[in-house]
Order: C-alpha cells, then structure tokens, then sequence
C-alpha cells in the first residue's frame, strides 16, 4: 500500500509556556504590509472585483522547494501552474531562506490568491525578497486550481472567509507570537532546518491544513529543503481570527513515499521512465531532449503502478552520461543560465556536456553540470515530477551514437534510478 503523506504520532493538546525571550526580527514583510503592497495591483486588473482566498508566507531556514513535498493534486496541478506561471511562485523554483525568528510573523516570500466570481477566474500575486508580481488570471476551470485543496468545489465560500463583514484576520505577527508562545519551541530549535508556513484559507501543499473563517495556520515542516529526507517533524497549530490560541497537532511525516507492506516500512524507489529522445543538430550544439513520468516501484524494481508522486528533488540525484563502449563521458560546466530565453539558446561547453531540467511547459527550472565543488545542479532545491523534460546538451562534433543517460542517487535513503538512449 503506498502511504504517501500519512503521518504518525499525532496527539492533540493545549500548552500554557511563557513567550519566549528572544527578539523578534524582521525578516520580510508581514501580512498586513504585503496586502497593502500587492491589492494596488490586483485592483487595477481586469475582470474583478477580485476576493482574496488564499494568503501562504514561506519562512523557511533553509533552502526550500514546497513541490519537493508535493500538493494535494500531485504533478498535475504543479505542471500546469509552471505552465502558467513563469516566475517565482510556490511552483517554481527555490524560495528565498530565512534569518528571522519564526514568532516575527514575517517572511521574504507571499503569494496571495484572489477569485473573481464575475469571470470565474483566480488571479496570483507573489512578494519574493521585495520583488511583487501580479500574474495574468486564469480560469477556474484550468488544472492549475486543483492546487487549493477543496477551492473549487466552493470558490464563493472561501472568497467570504478572509475578509468578513469589511474585517481582516489579526495581522501574521500575531498569530506567530500567539502560536509561538504554545508550541514546544526548544523541540523545534532540536530539529532544524525548519520551514514555518503561515496560511489563511485552502491547504495548497502536503502537510498544511484548510483554514476557515479567517483562523491562521501555522505549520512547521522538515520537508522539501535542501539535503534533507527520510522521517521529519510537523506540527500543525492555529489561532482563530483574532489571534487567540486553537491547539496544535504534534508528529512526524516522511519526506518520501514509503511502503507499509510488508509491515516494515521502507521508502520506495523513484523509477523515471523516460520517452524516446529526440536530436536537435545546430552548427556547434547538439542537444537530445526526453520526457519522462516518476513512477515508484518497490526496492525490488517492480514498478508499484503509482505515479506522480512526491518527495524527489534535484539535489538527490546525480547523472552520468556513457558512450557507446561504456566509458564515462567527461561533463563540463552548464551553459545554459536561468535567463535564457528558451532552451535553444543554450550552447554547448567544448570540454563536456551537461543537462537541463525544463518543465511540463519547457520552462527552465535548473541546470546540471560541473561546478567549482564538483558535479552538481545550479537550485539548490526543486522538484523532479512527472512530464518535465530532460535535455543533455554536447557538443555537435561528439557521436551520440549508443550514448546512455544514467539517474542516479545521492542519498542512502532512496533509490533513484532511470536512463534513456540518445
């Protein structure tokens, strides 16, 4: 059976601590200051009035990809917002890390969601290290929207949650103080890198939790950041929409798939299966693109019939190209940055190839090559899901023929594998 974001461990209860004495430093804005940044804007947009429903703030102390812990919807949903939107978002990319104390209320990265029930579009606005961004709307109807656990099955309900009778929820700081102030703070300190997540309406991503009424969730998760897997904290706590304590759940979740059967639990294996490569031949670059799906199989190697899965990032796997008699093929330094405007312009490094990873939409997401510390990818941390594409650029002067691209793993806690014939 595969368990995929179950938890264990959990119990409920109310603590009466003291506030802590550290400082609160301000490390981002809060709440209050990115609404006021960003409602400008989204004013101004066509289509509206537009009702937020959805506020996340991303606070985490390490580097933190929230797709590595994967949403309720799974691949579809961050595919398709890829696709939509080409920017910073909870779906792109790393986040920016944390140096405050997690009971500022504050956090370097907002993305803040409205609906409009006059065209029945949902319109994205992001805050990412003071940079805002307000994205073109969408439909309500595009795959993008499963990312809001329960949204669309009642859109108008959660447009009325946040701001109710003209009155917003307590500002985020707070309700980090409050929580802040209950939760076993030293068993956090034990267990960083952390990342509080700080939530008003739908759950977007594993381990988060629906929030009504304008109440504040407060998580703090040990997924999704950067050389970290295997078992890890969470706890789920809330205040109510003014700021009063509403209790905590306390447990563990696992950062990868696992299989309970048999009764041992043990982390699956990551399987990509890649589709036939397709050459492209320039005049000095050669580049031999493949889609692939992830598919867990058990540590035996038959596939579980599972797809779209969660909890395989970029930094846990290592690739190695093959020529035709078996030798390693020397890898160069990427030439292929994030600014490029598509995959095209990336050219070919004459002492080694190297890779790039595309999304669904064949956006750029990260690079793969030699660096100053030895082989490895340009983001410290993203996901590696289902329909992205994988493109091994090389020189046009080298013969692919019976070339072999190898997947492999860099943690002992799961197994990774794939490869695909140029």
């Amino acid at each position: 059976m595969l368990a995929a974001g179950s938890f264990g461990g959990w119990y409920f209860f109310v603590r009466s601590n003291s506030t802590p004495g550290t400082t609160i430093q301000d490390d981002g804005p809060n709440f209050y200051q990115v609404l006021a940044k960003l409602n400008g804007s989204v004013e101004n947009e066509s289509g509206g009035p537009w009702s937020l429903f959805s506020a996340v703030g991303i606070a985490s102390q390490g580097e933190f990809s929230p797709n590595v812990k994967g949403y309720y919807n799974l691949n579809l949903s961050v595919n398709s917002c890829q696709f939509e939107m080409n920017g910073s978002t909870l779906w792109n990319g790393t986040m920016p890390v944390f140096a405050g104390t997690f009971n500022s209320g504050t956090a370097p990265f907002w993305q803040l969601a409205y609906f409009s029930n006059t065209t029945k579009e949902v319109l994205v606005a992001t805050s990412s290290s003071g940079i805002s961004r307000v994205f073109a709307p969408i439909p309500i109807s595009r795959n993008c929207t499963l990312s809001w656990t329960d949204f669309r099955l009642n859109p108008n309900l959660w447009a009325s949650q946040i701001e109710a009778n003209s009155s917003l929820p307590v500002n985020s700081p707070a309700a980090a103080q409050t929580v802040w102030s209950k939760v076993d703070t030293n068993w956090i300190g034990r267990n960083a890198p952390l990342v509080e997540v700080l939530t008003l309406g739908p759950a977007m991503f594993e381990a988060t939790q629906d929030i009504y009424r304008g109440n504040w969730g407060v998580d703090f998760i040990g997924c999704g950041i950067a050389g970290v897997t295997g078992q890890r904290p969470l706890i789920s706590a809330g205040t109510d929409r003014n700021g009063q304590w509403a209790g905590e759940l306390n447990g563990t979740t696992n950062c990868a798939a696992t299989t309970t059967q048999p009764e041992l639990v043990q982390p699956l294996a990551y399987n990509l299966l890649f589709s036939n490569s397709t050459i492209t031949n320039g005049t000095t670059t050669a580049q031999a693109t493949a889609r692939f799906q992830v598919a867990f199989s058990y540590p035996n190697g038959t596939l579980t019939g599972d797809f779209d899965g969660w909890g395989l990032a970029d930094w846990m796997t290592s690739l190695n190209l093959t020529g035709g008699a078996h030798q390693l093929l020397s890898l160069g330094a990427s030439g292929c940055p994030n600014w490029v405007p598509s995959d095209s312009d990336c050219a070919a490094n004459s002492s080694g190839w190297y890779a790039v990873l595309l999304s669904a939409g064949g956006e750029w997401l990260a690079s793969y090559g030699a660096t100053q510390h030895g082989a490895g990818w340009t983001v410290a941390v993203t996901a590696i899901v289902s329909h992205q594409q994988l493109v091994i650029v090389l020189p046009s002067s080298w013969s692919t023929s019976g070339d072999s691209l190898e997947i492999g793993s860099t943690t002992a806690y799961s197994v990774i594998q794939g490869s695909f014939l140029l």
